[in-house]
């Protein structure tokens, strides 16, 4: 799209030439707005050349509707080439106001204007914002800014809901339509200009707008009979009532998650002043909430969170059909358990240094993390659609505790393999309940919408190196461990493997764990936070206990730790009267009983 014969980055190429004399680029020279203002004028030829550009630009169809104004221009066009020069770099919003003419020291006026432009999506903050800047102006002051990526594709000539209409169906005739384009229009623009590093991408709203909008457009142009159209009759849904039902659809159906409200709000309404409206959809007694179209779910990552989901139910009348035909819950047998984990990684109390590769690991099972590998030329590696993960390390280090927060983290089930049931005392029984097992895992994996972790504990006791051949039963155990060999190689969920004894394990098996994480004796910063841990408030007394010496003196894991105060407390409860109270001699006699076994702890992982 152009005008007279130019094309929107051609004009401020233009611009950026004409001012360079005025005012070369450079950051620290933005920020210093006292010269700014008070450079020599320009020339009135170069004056009127660049008003005449500037005009062209205000004018511009891809820019009438942003309302641009000749200050507005001038920041774009030098975050612009701060944009060229300077790329993923942002803005301090003393540069912005240097380049509107603003000086620094008329902070009132310059934050007026740095939100105006924030208002009207010409800039975006260069990280996610939640708080309130019209309530604590403070944010904008320490915040750093990008042109928005609609401005971005705006000024290369580009309009993303063009872009979009070319690549979904003209006209929809069934939910099928509906469903496949939902999901190719939110995927591309997640792919593509999703805010990748969070928990939940956030989209930018001009785009995210884009998307909702064509996909509104569509529902209402489309025959009556669809689906989504006779929810939107039957609840009357406004416009708003159903953005949220589209984009929850997404997250739910198409993402390894659930939304959370905190990002659906901030997602549908960037600006915090009208963040309460949006909110309100949501209140109990909304019709969305009401009616049940929309489901709440706590959920507990870090800190307790809601969630929302739409009913399965609801979901089939919209056309989306789960991946299991029979649309029932796979019934465990007895040699699984599973659980709903609620601890979180925060929960889980080892050095920080090791805290943050658990979280690379719980990185490393989300889908969309691994589509971005595909992005950067791993799709030997990513084309692998499970992840195996070994967590081996002394016992009562907290790798089964660390499992279960890693399933709780990614919002799933935990499944436990219970190793004991899958050997009986007839070896060719034992191999068919394995093949059975991985079987029941595999179909779990990939017919549930929100398949669970899986956890081999003690993994040691079914997976062990490969034996010499002498009879029967060792030809039999080598077949076994071929059998699980291959299983792990191929596997489509998440499997997580623990061990305190990870050198019987064979070789081959290492090569099948997508990663490797080992557990040690807690440090004493752990090891004071674990003593405060298992010394509830609950427990008469345990406000006067001292932790320091404890922490210090005993390199305890934390099964040891909780064994120890478990132990001092049925000592205090057997006492009467003021002396039924844990006592820091209490700790101290158990703890020296356990002392011994402490060094058979650093030596039963066979290191």
């Amino acid at each position: 799209m152009k005008i007279e014969g130019i094309e929107p980055v051609e004009i401020l190429h233009k611009l950026i030439e004409l001012k360079a004399p005025e005012q070369v680029f450079d950051q620290d020279d933005q920020i210093d707005s006292t010269q700014a203002q008070d450079m020599a004028p320009i020339a009135k030829p170069k004056a009127k050349l660049l008003n005449k550009h500037i005009h062209q630009l205000i004018k511009h169809p891809l820019f009438e509707s942003y309302s641009l104004t000749k200050q507005d221009v001038m920041v774009i066009a030098d975050l612009w080439q701060f944009h060229l020069e300077l790329p993923g770099r942002g803005s301090s919003w003393a540069s912005i106001c240097a380049s509107a003419k603003i000086r620094r020291y008329q902070v009132t006026e310059c934050l007026k204007y740095v939100t105006g432009l924030l208002e009207r999506n010409i800039i975006c903050f260069d990280e996610r914002i939640e708080g309130n800047y019209y309530l604590n102006p403070m944010i904008l002051q320490s915040a750093e800014y990008t042109l928005s990526k609609d401005l971005v594709l705006r000024i290369m000539g580009r309009d993303i809901r063009e872009d979009l209409e070319l690549v979904i169906k003209e006209n929809w005739q069934d939910d099928k339509d509906f469903m496949n384009d939902l999901r190719l229009v939110f995927n591309l623009c997640y792919n593509s200009f999703g805010e990748l590093g969070s928990r939940s991408p956030i989209l930018e709203y001009p785009i995210l707008s884009a998307c909702l909008h064509l996909l509104k457009d569509r529902i209402l142009a489309a025959p009556d009979t669809l689906g989504i159209k006779e929810l939107i009759r039957q609840h009357s849904l406004s416009e708003d009532q159903l953005y949220i039902v589209l984009l929850v659809m997404y997250h739910q159906l198409c993402c390894d998650d659930r939304i959370t409200e905190a990002d659906l709000a901030l997602s549908l309404a960037p600006d915090p002043r009208f963040r309460w409206l949006q909110q309100q959809l949501l209140s109990d007694d909304s019709v969305l909430i009401s009616s049940g179209l929309i489901s709440r779910e706590q959920r507990f990552h870090r800190a307790q969170v809601n969630t929302i989901g739409i009913p399965h139910e609801t979901l089939k009348t919209l056309g989306y059909r789960s991946k299991n035909s029979e649309d029932v819950a796979i019934k465990l047998s007895p040699y699984f358990q599973k659980c709903q984990p609620k601890q979180t990684l925060d929960d889980v109390i080892i050095p920080a240094s090791d805290k943050q590769l658990i979280s690379q690991i719980i990185n490393k099972c989300k889908s969309y993390k691994r589509r971005d590998l595909e992005k950067w030329g791993f799709k030997v590696e990513s084309s692998k659609q499970g992840v195996v993960l070994l967590l081996y390390g002394a016992p009562g280090t907290g790798k089964t505790f660390t499992a279960g927060a890693i399933a709780n983290e990614l919002h799933r089930d935990l499944v436990t393999l219970n190793v004991p049931e899958l050997r009986n005392k007839y070896y060719g029984e034992t191999e068919k309940l394995i093949k059975k097992a991985f079987n029941e895992m595999r179909e779990m994996a990939t017919k549930e919408e929100n398949a669970p972790v899986f956890l081999l504990n003690e993994a040691d006791q079914l997976i062990h190196e490969r034996i010499a051949i002498t009879s029967t039963c060792s030809t039999i155990e080598n077949s076994i461990q071929s059998i699980i060999l291959e299983e792990l190689e191929t596997f489509p969920g998440i499997l997580i493997l623990t061990t305190n004894l990870e050198s019987n394990l064979d070789e081959a098996f290492f090569r099948r764990f997508d990663l490797k994480f080992r557990f040690r004796l807690p440090d004493l910063e752990s090891r004071r936070k674990l003593w405060k841990m298992y010394l509830r408030n609950e427990i008469p007394g345990s406000a006067d206990i001292d932790v320091e010496p404890l922490a210090q003196k005993f390199q305890f894991s934390g099964a040891q730790i909780a064994l120890v105060v478990q132990n001092a407390c049925v000592e205090a409860i057997g006492r009467t009267g003021k002396s039924k109270r844990l006592r820091q001699h209490d700790l101290l006699k158990y703890a020296d009983l356990e002392q011994p076994w402490a060094n058979q702890v650093n030596k039963s992982i066979g290191f």
